[in-house]
């Protein structure tokens, strides 16, 4: 059987604040943490080495120089051949030698297996878990079994065996059925079966997925059961979670046309659909009709400190924001609206919003368009107000100085939710904290106002942290973590971004930060990070350097540099108001 070895992002052995080697003698000398054994198999043609030594001495690879930083971590990629690769590591101090032997044998994957003997080896249906159907809809299943056979599911619908350059093996069989009215399943398993035309013999497996048809004459409706809801374009998801379209207020009534894994499938518009997660969605007895609605008188006013959009409507309907630019504007689609908007009220006092009007873009989907001052856009949000949906669009402050503004600085991870750990030991939550109180103090000094959303050690989630900066409402959010790696070769500095209007914010402040000579990782957009979601306030997630690249922890461990960090943060901000102000009309 192939044993693998697995890299670790890193592993604790201490924090370096002085040289540990000294009283650990000979042994403590020279640590290889990766790859973990001697000797060891896998299935990758590249592999990384990893550990520590004391940076005192002389590290060589097979006779060649392998730099120590002076944490005293060393790391350097394998490339592996097929069969059996050997390294040695010596470890130089004076005229005393320590030698490590390293054997990793390569041994490309295993091509997969056919079937053996007569039989299903595995049954999928697409998209997986139990399923709700409209008719239309289509049933895509993928059965792996005996090659060279006859094969059908459900009413005798005939499986095909796919091309096995192209399936990579032989008995691929794969088969689609449009769901039609008859179809009548209620919560029921589908049935497999592989014919043998020769001997006759039949094998049959049911689905572990149920199937039900929504043939009812009548439309499924459902209603958000809280703030928030999210609402994505598809069922697609990665550690951070799936592409959203937007989110929704609590009561708004949805058609529901499916269910796949544990989201509900949505129409919001005859050409539009989403998703939206089982459990933040109550289904509604009985029969209901279509959301839909005729839409009121337009009030737009201001409070002195943003201005509000008022639209009237008969219920709450979905909705989904975007913002263009040059010139920018708010653009709210509401689904299932039609125009019935005869006069829209537009007060004196206005701060943010220049004008306003509206589209009916097809027979279900009204459009409202509210166009802005400044080209750049500080901050609005959309909620219900009983039946009438109100933007509210933060006006540009008064003054584009640090003096006048308020910063919010989240210090990411803490408490229990420690990140990512370095090869010294050292924890991500610390040294965010430590940063963002640089930071802070940085930002004070310049007269800002900061707000923390933690001050020490303590564990509180990303959603607690949105809730508490959704009240405090600050004019900026700039969030400070460590990036890490499976590789530690890779290393720099990065910035990210959720929505594009906010994009300058974060471009300004990693220019400054790669004058502090990290390497470039790049600027991210369309990041799915919680504190990047908000509309309400200009955002930007810095990812500081690689805990797992040794060059960059080194730097990640000097108080100094930290220091150096804020100061470029600020810079930036600064950079970003003139650049504020040099775009102003």
């Amino acid at each position: 059987m192939m044993r693998r070895i697995y890299l670790f992002l890193g592993v604790a052995i201490g924090v370096m604040c002085c040289n540990p080697f000294h009283s650990h003698g000979q042994k403590g000398r020279l640590q290889v943490v990766s790859p973990m054994a001697d000797s060891s198999t896998v299935d990758r043609a590249v592999v990384y080495l990893r550990g520590k030594a004391d940076p005192q001495g002389m590290l060589f690879l097979n006779g060649t120089p392998l730099p120590v930083h002076s944490t005293g971590v060393f790391a350097a990629p394998l490339d592996l051949r097929e069969g059996a690769n050997e390294w040695e590591v010596w470890h130089v101090m004076g005229t005393d030698t320590l030698r490590k032997r390293i054997v990793v044998v390569y041994e490309k994957p295993l091509p997969p297996k056919p079937t053996e003997g007569f039989a299903i080896e595995y049954i999928r249906i697409a998209p997986g878990g139990d399923l709700w159907l409209q008719p239309g809809d289509l049933l895509q299943v993928e059965m792996k079994a005996t090659p060279g056979m006859a094969a059908t599911f459900y009413q005798g619908i005939p499986l095909f065996e796919a091309d096995t350059a192209v399936a990579k093996v032989g008995g691929i069989y794969r088969g689609e059925y449009r769901i039609q009215p008859s179809d009548s399943l209620t919560g029921q398993t589908i049935s497999f079966y592989l014919l043998d035309s020769v001997s006759k013999k039949t094998v049959m497996m049911e689905s572990r997925e149920r199937i039900t048809v929504l043939n009812q004459p009548y439309v499924l409706t459902g209603l958000t059961t809280s703030n928030g809801v999210p609402l994505y374009y598809g069922l697609g998801t990665d550690r951070l979670g799936g592409a959203k379209m937007g989110t929704l207020d609590s009561l708004v009534r949805l058609e529901i046309t499916g269910k796949m894994h544990d989201m509900y499938r949505v129409r919001l518009s005859t050409a539009d659909q989403a998703y939206v997660p089982a459990d933040r969605l109550a289904v509604q007895r009985g029969v209901h009709f279509r959301p839909h609605s005729l839409t009121g008188s337009w009030t737009v006013y201001s409070d002195s400190t943003a201005d509000f959009v008022s639209i009237g409507l008969d219920e709450r309907l979905p909705y989904v924001a975007t913002v263009q630019q040059h010139p920018t504007r708010i653009v709210v689609d509401i689904y299932g609206a039609v125009s019935n908007s005869n006069w829209m009220t537009q007060k004196e006092g206005l701060l943010a919003i220049r004008n306003v009007w509206y589209e009916q873009r097809s027979k279900d989907v009204f459009r409202a368009v509210i166009e802005l001052n400044e080209p750049q856009l500080w901050g609005y949000d959309i909620r219900y107000r009983g039946r009438n949906l109100v933007i509210r669009v933060k006006p540009q402050p008064a003054v584009l100085s640090l003096r006048q503004l308020t910063v919010a600085v989240d210090a990411g991870h803490g408490g229990s939710n420690r990140g990512a750990v370095g090869m010294t030991g050292v924890l991500e939550k610390d040294l965010n904290l430590s940063m963002a109180r640089k930071l802070k103090d940085a930002l004070e000094k310049a007269g800002a106002n900061v707000i923390m959303t933690r001050e020490g050690d303590e564990a509180v989630n990303n959603g607690e942290r949105l809730r508490r900066l959704q009240e405090q409402d600050p004019d900026l959010l700039i969030s400070i973590h460590c990036n890490a790696s499976a590789n530690p070769m890779v290393q720099g500095v990065s910035t990210y971004y959720r929505h594009q209007a906010y994009r300058p914010l974060s471009q300004y402040i990693l220019t400054e930060m790669r004058k502090l000579d990290l390497a470039d990782f790049g600027n991210v957009g369309g990041f799915n990070f919680t504190l990047n979601s908000p509309t309400s306030f200009p955002s930007v997630l810095v990812e500081v350097a690689f805990l797992s690249n040794p060059a960059d922890e080194e730097r990640l461990l000097d108080n100094g540099f930290h220091e150096a960090v804020a100061g470029k943060i600020v810079a930036g901000l600064r950079g970003f108001l003139n650049g504020v102000q040099g775009r102003a009309r």
